[in-house]
């Protein structure tokens, strides 16, 4: 990691809902609305840009931990963007707000945590697991 990696860093990614995001989609009963685990992975998404440009080569970041609302519906077609903020940073650990809005509201807001990993040493242990 450089020493550029420090609270303040910010994220931002967007997305515009498609179909196949919505609750209805996986159940045809459900409300046809911005699926909760899309809006999480589109925050993360936010995360992980606000730390890539200060990752050394053979660096990468991986999801560890999350705590989140889902605020308000967001139907297909809409546009949301979500933004992270770098709140801290604990060796490879680092700690974001993340939030998402539509053209309208805040949609989704919390926590989450990433951890730096070197992608060979990561890439080794995953093999393992594969190799059984």
């Amino acid at each position: 990691m450089k020493s550029s990696l420090i609270p303040g860093l910010r994220g931002e990614a967007n997305h515009r809902v498609v179909s196949a995001e919505l609750v209805s989609h996986f159940d045809p009963a459900g409300p046809p609305v911005f699926g909760s685990p899309f809006m999480l992975m589109l925050m993360e998404f936010a995360a992980f840009n606000a730390i890539l440009p200060h990752l050394d080569a053979g660096e990468q970041s991986v999801g560890v931990g999350f705590d989140f609302e889902h605020l308000a519906a967001t139907p297909a077609g809409a546009m949301v963007i979500a933004r992270a903020e770098v709140l801290d940073v604990e060796g490879k650990r680092i700690s974001f707000a993340i939030e998402a809005h539509d053209e309208h509201e805040i949609i989704g807001r919390g926590k989450h945590v990433r951890h730096v990993v070197e992608m060979d040493r990561f890439l080794k242990r995953l093999r393992r697991k594969s190799d059984r």
